[in-house]
């Protein structure tokens, strides 16, 4: 059945350290928090989906029909091995008046890169570049569907992007793309719209250019943690945020647009659903060892969770293309 880590955290029979470090890294990973998790049990999960339904027809009075059988494919996920080493010199005990506890300034450091490290995969995951991770939404959109990347009225894959700024019309074909990308998630199952920071904040914006009130289409509410949460038609919009380097956007401002520059961006849209959607897979809770000593440092922590992405369906995610990126509005 399939969970939510922050009450799994909450509920499960595990170490104090383990649901600790669990909410650490909740904090710092809204994705994290939203996925609903399946516990594997080992290296791989799979089943089947539908490929291509059974034909149907008319059939004269005392005629028959012709048997037609519908198609499947067999799907296959895999969870990864995701952590870290946590260490310390043994000055840090030493210590007797820190302002901060070194050592656990020093964990919780590890357990922020490792979420936003998860972030940047649930979007940028591939493959071709890092075998050892999992996939993530932009590999996944794009082996979907053709239908399962929409662009923006008026805009094709090799026209220049939208700016929704540049006229009422344009701000209203960008919200009429919004609306499309949310029915084609798996029949308008949406649970999340996924964007940049200046994506995040410009929305506001084109509602301003398309003449509309904003209260009709958002709203505001607070998760457990007391965050913010933006809703576009009852949809949380969730800004992804930058990689562990802690500069660099996830979701780029800069990707290539239909005309070979590099002033575009994108939004995922996802479903969180066992058929069409998208969860989070492990293989069991994850583990927090004790490691070895090694000279001065102290024998500190190893952090190791086998995780993973899982899509079942071909219909769970859309991405929105060759929209302008806020910074280059008019």
């Amino acid at each position: 059945m399939p969970f939510q880590l922050s009450e799994y955290a909450k509920l499960a029979n595990t170490p104090k350290l383990n649901s600790a470090v669990i909410m650490t890294i909740l904090r710092y990973s809204q994705i994290m928090d939203m996925i609903p998790w399946d516990n594997t049990g080992s290296f791989t999960q799979k089943t089947t989906r539908w490929n291509t339904l059974p034909s149907v027809a008319f059939r004269d009075l005392n005629g028959t029909y012709t048997e037609s059988l519908g198609s499947y494919d067999q799907v296959w996920e895999s969870v990864y091995a995701f952590g870290g080493k946590v260490t310390w010199d043994r000055a840090y005990e030493l210590v007797t008046d820190p302002i901060r506890d070194p050592i656990a300034d020093t964990v919780e450091m590890k357990l922020k890169s490792m979420a936003l490290t998860f972030n940047d995969y649930f979007i940028n995951g591939d493959h071709a570049s890092d075998a050892k991770g999992f996939e993530g939404l932009k590999k996944r959109v794009s082996l979907m569907p053709s239908r399962q990347t929409v662009y923006p009225r008026g805009i094709t894959s090799v026209t220049a992007p939208l700016d929704p700024t540049a006229s009422t019309a344009n701000a209203r074909a960008f919200l009429s793309s919004f609306d499309k990308a949310l029915k084609y998630c798996n029949g308008d199952k949406c649970n999340a719209i996924f964007m940049n920071e200046n994506s995040y904040l410009g929305f506001s914006e084109v509602l301003t250019y398309a003449n509309v009130n904003g209260g009709s289409l958002l709203d505001v509410t607070k998760d457990e943690f007391d965050r913010r949460v933006v809703s576009y038609r009852g949809v949380p919009f969730v800004d992804v945020g930058l990689k562990y380097d802690q500069a660099t956007e996830i979701i780029s401002d800069s990707e290539t647009d239909g005309t070979g520059g590099s002033i575009a961006t994108s939004y995922y849209f996802v479903s969180y659903d066992a058929l069409e959607g998208i969860s989070g897979i492990q293989m069991k809770d994850m583990d927090i060892l004790d490691d070895v000593a090694d000279g001065p440092l102290q024998p500190g922590k190893v952090i190791d969770w086998f995780c993973g992405l899982a899509s079942w369906g071909k219909y769970g995610i859309v991405r929105l293309a060759n929209t302008e990126s806020s910074p280059n509005w008019t």
